[in-house]
């Protein structure tokens, strides 16, 4: 019986990280809507995203009391051009193809997600995108943030 060749390791593939920068409604409190976005906005969407191939999902929740020591430091610094933006949640998807991040936004679910959930919390009218590659350069455990 002839023996099979080993097959070639696989190459991870490197995911795409796609972030989502957005303000909340001038008219929602911020602890309302972070209470939305961060614990009953994640048990509807996150299903959604999984069938979708999202390989991770991540937020980043801004508080407004952490952007006035910031930008004050930077001024200190030296460095007046640079900004600390108002954005209240960055949502980050590590997804392998940018088709991915297409099939889901043009999913009927997360459409009616979108319009019944995050449109009248968030302002759609303003916002950010950053499509890249993220690089660790180290560490390997990550703390789960609380909100």
């Amino acid at each position: 019986m002839a023996e099979q060749a080993a097959a070639p390791p696989q190459v991870p593939t490197q995911l795409i990280k796609f972030s989502v920068y957005l303000y909340k409604k001038e008219d929602i409190p911020y602890d309302e809507f972070l209470n939305w976005v961060t614990k009953e906005y994640p048990s509807k969407a996150a299903p959604i995203m999984k069938r979708h191939g999202v390989v991770q999902w991540t937020q980043t929740v801004t508080p407004p009391h952490f952007r006035t020591p910031f930008r004050a430091a930077l001024q200190h610094m030296g460095r007046q051009q640079w900004t600390v933006p108002d954005y209240d949640v960055v949502m980050s998807y590590w997804i392998p193809t940018p088709d991915t991040m297409q099939a889901l936004t043009q999913d009927p679910e997360w459409i009616e997600l979108e319009h019944k959930e995050a449109m009248p919390r968030a302002n759609m009218t303003i916002g950010h995108f950053e499509i890249g590659h993220e690089i660790v350069q180290f560490g390997e455990v990550r703390a789960e943030g609380t909100a």
